[in-house]
Order: structure tokens, then C-alpha cells, then sequence
């Protein structure tokens, strides 16, 4: 199987435990180590024989060569350096907390859900080899069908007097929401794995040391779906009598309707049925690597998704259930009171696609008619050239006898559109019949399509014009035999606006196919189905040869996802 190369970005306390992993996996390579304290990078790459080191992730991407990005940094900085893969089409693997808050989290995880990058959150608590072991007791009704409670009782010892915190983790001391969301967010994600989703919490918080910002202290109180119940009791204040406490991170006890399951903070199991002597269930619980080397079984997992396809058990969607979670937790501890989860996600979301019309859109120009000071209301005076920005084309435009803008029917203009993910393109690219049916399925009468190829992040730029990938005539006449309906670009053309020849050829074979032409499209990059409702509405200007529009997309929640 292949070996996929990665670039890891952070050098400070956890990485160690993400490269030592890396470093025993037969198909994964970290080729380059990333981190603004250049000394830092260099000292981590020496120690893992890493070659290269850089000191911005986007320099790194721009040299070395990699099939993925491993992201080890405080959550502050997350959003950026998913931005950044993303734009390298580089599937991530980043540290909890994804983002400060539940808000930039589902930025982030829109950002991998439109550039159609795999995300996966390192949240490898739930990896832990004691909670798979309890996880397939489980599954295989030992302690029977109906789980009544599940309960942890966390003493980490490491955050006592003025100096806690800063020879590990220093930023934690400046977290104004700490324990939940640093650590309790571990145990939302594990509570999760073994029984199911929450419906509802109720917390309580204290600060216990008072050299730091945030709370250290919780008693978290769980309500899951299923009916069982669930407590997290901890605070990293005080000790355990463990010699490892960050071994287990405390202790647990799940009890069914026929016994209950022990994990003490060694790792070890023990299984009651009700009525019978309590024993000890074996299994492996290694003591390399961090937690039972649950940082290796994350990232063996992250792997394995990457070259079979299937999906990760900590995606950055699932793991946006555990920060909707973290937030209603501390929604209760501001309230005092109980606080219900909302699990559910709009049905629908509506992405624009059209360009905004301003006086930096070339053909545009709007200027102040009434003012409120003056005139008692505000009005403005707007000129367009009737092919700018997101616009229609009219058969007319090309035909001497073609219909004009207003006598277009309306049918096409509204619609289920396929989205076809052309990505990415070279400048110039002749845009050919093979090149469409390598990304899609089945072309049928009738259909809208819309070509994706993020040209619009070109808007502004000589190259947006000059250098747009176009439909080839061959393209245009395979959409006219199978009756397409409307074609939708990125481009502010279907065909190459400084070759009148084929500019003509290509709209001429469009149009006279009676297919809608719809140039200048932006945003498709943030469609995550391969369909999508359709709408595109010209003014209906009379003898009009094209017109501006107000294009958008509506995508249902429950479709298959592009990717």
C-alpha cells in the first residue's frame, strides 16, 4: 500500500507524541515539520529525523510534497491552517479543540466541506484501547441490552500552585473556558462512542486555582437519548493516587440490566454480571506512546480512512456534536438549570452564487440619485452592461434572429442542477467530453449542469479574463445532443473572449441548441451535494440580448455529500 507523506504543523509539548506515532507506521512519512520558533522545528525534526523544517505551513506547502497535513497547534490558529490545505486540496488531521468556539469550528468544517477536503479531529480519547475493550462488551451484551448509567471520576493533579501549566501546556493558564472545553470535551466524545448521543446536560463549574483564567472544576450530569444516565466528576486541582493519572484520566463505571463494567485508572477491566463474581477481562493495554497509545491508534485510523475511503469516526462534522455539547454545558453552568441539545441542522442552506455588483465590477456603475439629507429617502442611479458579473445570455446575443431575454421560457431558469466537480483546471484548458464524463455519471435531457472549477477566485485579476478555461465546440455539441438545458460556468465566458472565432462557434452552438447560458458564477466551491435546486432570474428587459442575475443554490442537508 501506498506511503502517504505528511507535513506536520507545531512543534511544541503534544507533537512529540504525534511524531513518535508517525514515526512507527509502515505507510506514513512526515517529510516536513512547521513552526513559527524556527529553533523549535529544527530541535523536533532532529530528534524524529525529519528533513525539512519551515516556519509558515504555506511555505511548506509550496516545497515539499505531501498527501496530508497533521495540525498540532493551539485552536486559535486552526481556522488558517485548514484555509491554507485546503487550498492544496490536502486532506487534515487536526488537534481538539478544533476552534476557540462552537462558531469557528463550523467555519472550519464548512472550509473542508466546500474545497471537498477530508477532515478528521484527533480526538483519541475514544481510541484508548480500555474504551474499544468496554465498547465491544457492549456491543456483545455482557452486562445486557439497556445501559442505566455510565460515570468518571477524573483527578489530574497537574494544575495546583502558581506555576501550573506552564512546563506542558503554558496557553492553558489564559483559557477563559478551560476544563470542558480542553479536557471535558475527551470524555463528551468518549460518553458518546459508548452510549449514544446526549440529549441533555446539566454543570456546574468552579475555579479552584486562582493563578489561572478559566474553570478547573466540573460536575457534568448527562442525559443520553437511550434513557441512561451519565456523570463526569473531576477537576485537574487535585491528585489521584495513581502514579499516571493522564493514563487513564480517571476512572469508570457503566452498569447495565444485567451487570456493570469497572475500568480503574491502570487501565484494567473488570466485568460483573448481576448475581455473579466479579472478573478481570484481558486485553492489550500498552504503555508506549501517550494514554495506551491511543495517539497511534488515531492516527492508524486517519490512515487506514485515507487509503480505503471509509469514513472517520471523528470527522469534523461528528465532532461539531461534541462542541454543540461543550456549549450547552456551559450554557447550564451560566443558568443553573438543565439545558436541552439541539441535534438538529437546517433542512436546507442557500449559497449564493452571483458576483456582487459594486463600482469595482467592470461594466457597473452606481451613483447616489436621492439622498435621505436632501431628498427624504435614498436612491441610486445604477448602469450595467447587460453581460456583467453573474449574468444570462439571450440567444439573441448571437443570433441575428435569436429570442431575446424576455421571451426566453422560464422552465430551464428553475431547478434540480447537477454540479460537476471540474477541479482543478489549468488556465486555458480546452474543456473536453471526456474531461466532463470522467466527473460525472449520466448526462440526461432536460438537465441543468453547473462546471465547477474555482475560477472565480480569480475575480479582479488579468487572468480571471484572459485566462478562463472554456467549453470546446466538441464540449458544446455533446451538450446540445443530449438536450442539456442550461449550462452553467465560472468564467465570465463559456468560450475564449480574445478569439472571436471560437467565442462565436461555441455560443452560437449553445444557443442554437436552446440551451440557458449562465456566465460568471461564483461560490460553487461551497456546494457539498452533486445536486442542488437552481434558480437564476433575469429582469425582463425587452429586446434584451442578456441581462445580470441573482443566481443561487439551495442544498438539502440529507443528500449524499460530493465527496
Amino acid at each position: 500500500m501506498k506511503t502517504l507523506q505528511g507535513i506536520c504543523v507545531g512543534a511544541g509539548y503534544f507533537s512529540r507524541f504525534h511524531l513518535d506515532a508517525w514515526r512507527r507506521m509502515e505507510d506514513a512519512e512526515i517529510v516536513a515539520i512547521c513552526d513559527r520558533n524556527s529553533s523549535a522545528a529544527k530541535a523536533m525534526a532532529s530528534e524524529f529525523a525529519v528533513a525539512r523544517t519551515y516556519t509558515s505551513l504555506d511555505e511548506a506547502l509550496s516545497s515539499a510534497r505531501a498527501d496530508f497535513v497533521d495540525i498540532i497547534t493551539p485552536p486559535s490558529s486552526h481556522l488558517d491552517l485548514v484555509e491554507m490545505a485546503a487550498r492544496h486540496r490536502l486532506p487534515v488531521i487536526c488537534q481538539k479543540p478544533l476552534a476557540p468556539n462552537l462558531e469557528t469550528a463550523e467555519r472550519i468544517v464548512s472550509v473542508a466541506a466546500r474545497s471537498g477536503i477530508r477532515l478528521m479531529v484527533h480526538e483519541n480519547f475514544r481510541f484508548q484501547p480500555w474504551h474499544r475493550a468496554v465498547k465491544s462488551l457492549l456491543d456483545a451484551g455482557v452486562i445486557g441490552s439497556q445501559l442505566h448509567t455510565i460515570s468518571c471520576h477524573t483527578r489530574l493533579g497537574d494544575g495546583w500552585g502558581d506555576e501550573a501549566y506552564l512546563g506542558r501546556q503554558p496557553y492553558f493558564r489564559d483559557m477563559q473556558r478551560f476544563l470542558i472545553q480542553e479536557t471535558g470535551v475527551h470524555f463528551i466524545d468518549t460518553f458518546r462512542y459508548l452510549a449514544g448521543e446526549i440529549d441533555e446536560v446539566f454543570c456546574t463549574t468552579k475555579r479552584l486555582n486562582k493563578a489561572i483564567q478559566g474553570e478547573d472544576a466540573v460536575h457534568l450530569l448527562i442525559r443520553f437519548a437511550s434513557g441512561a444516565m451519565g456523570t463526569w466528576d473531576a477537576n485537574r486541582y487535585n491528585e489521584s493516587l495513581c502514579t499516571d493519572p493522564r493514563y487513564t484520566f480517571g476512572t469508570f463505571v457503566l452498569e447495565g440490566n444485567e451487570g456493570s463494567i469497572w475500568v480503574n485508572e491502570e487501565g484494567e477491566i473488570t466485568v460483573a454480571r448481576l448475581g455473579d463474581t466479579p472478573k478481570r477481562h484481558e486485553f492489550e493495554a500498552p504503555r508506549t506512546g501517550f494514554a495506551g497509545d491511543c495517539v497511534l491508534a488515531a492516527q492508524r485510523h486517519f490512515i487506514d480512512c485515507l487509503q480505503t475511503g471509509n469514513l472517520f469516526e471523528t470527522s469534523g462534522n461528528d465532532y461539531l456534536a461534541n462542541l454543540r455539547i461543550v456549549e450547552s454545558a456551559y450554557d447550564s453552568a451560566a443558568r443553573n438549570r438543565p439545558v436541552r441539545i439541539e441535534h438538529h441542522q437546517p433542512s436546507r442552506q442557500i449559497i449564493d452564487l452571483s458576483i456582487p455588483i459594486n463600482n469595482r465590477l467592470p461594466g457597473a456603475e452606481i451613483t447616489a440619485c436621492k439622498t435621505v439629507d436632501q431628498d427624504g429617502w435614498n436612491a441610486t442611479t445604477i448602469s450595467l452592461y447587460s453581460h456583467c458579473g453573474t449574468h444570462m445570455d439571450a440567444p439573441k446575443h448571437f443570433l441575428t434572429q435569436g429570442t431575446s431575454i424576455d421571451q426566453m421560457p422560464l422552465e430551464p431558469f428553475i431547478g434540480t442542477a447537477k454540479v460537476i466537480d471540474l477541479t482543478p483546471v489549468i488556465p486555458k484548458e480546452l474543456l473536453t467530453v471526456e474531461r466532463i464524463t470522467e466527473a460525472t455519471g449520466t448526462i440526461n435531457a432536460g438537465d441543468r449542469v453547473l462546471l465547477r472549477t474555482d475560477w472565480h477566485r480569480n475575480l479582479g485579476t488579468s487572468k480571471y479574463r484572459n485566462e478562463l478555461p472554456r467549453i470546446s465546440p466538441e464540449l458544446a455539441r455533446w451538450f446540445v445532443e443530449k438536450q442539456v438545458a442550461l449550462v452553467g460556468v465560472e468564467p465570465p465566458s463559456v468560450a475564449d473572449v480574445n478569439n472571436l472565432d471560437e467565442l462565436t462557434e461555441v455560443h452560437r452552438i449553445l444557443l442554437e441548441g436552446n440551451i440557458v447560458i449562465v456566465e460568471g458564477l461564483t461560490n460553487l466551491d461551497q456546494l457539498t451535494r452533486d445536486e442542488v435546486e437552481f434558480i437564476t432570474l433575469p429582469l425582463r428587459i425587452e429586446s434584451g440580448d442578456g441581462c445580470p442575475v441573482r443566481a443561487i443554490a439551495i442544498q438539502s442537508n440529507t443528500q449524499t455529500p460530493l465527496r
